[in-house]
């Protein structure tokens, strides 16, 4: 396994302990039971984004990190029927769940966050209101 897809899975395995296992789609992978969610319930898309790995100081240690970006697709007339409560109570757990203190290390792979996870409003899409939680990451 990767360094990227040790670390992808450690951030993954950390957003499934909020729950939504069934109502989350993996880069590449689709809903867990192949199911699409219809117009009445929310989801949220996962994409682990890595950037190239960046020389450090004078030893020259390179560091792999990126961003974990999760897309919450809420329906938008639950939104206009109930306001952006839902949807932002559900980015804030996001938030709360991968703090800039939180590091984990599993099978020597290490993942750190390296910043203030950010909540941002994203442009509608089709039936969805887009809220998106960012979260920057680095392996040490």
């Amino acid at each position: 396994m990767s360094s990227e897809q040790a670390m992808r899975g450690i951030l993954q395995t950390r957003l499934l302990t909020l729950g939504w296992a069934e109502w989350t789609a993996f880069e590449g992978k689709g809903f867990a039971d192949g199911r699409e969610p219809n117009g009445t319930i929310p989801y949220q898309e996962v994409e682990t984004r890595f950037a190239s790995a960046v020389p450090i100081g004078l030893a020259r240690t390179d560091m792999l990190g990126g961003t974990f970006q999760v897309r919450l697709m809420w329906p938008v007339a639950q939104v206009r029927a109930s306001g952006i409560g839902a949807p932002n109570a559900r980015a804030e757990a996001i938030k709360a769940l991968f703090p800039r203190t939180w590091k984990q290390k599993t099978g020597g792979q290490t993942v750190k966050i390296t910043r203030a996870p950010a909540i941002t409003r994203g442009p509608p899409q089709g039936d969805r209101d887009v809220t998106i939680v960012r979260v920057r990451f680095a392996d040490r």
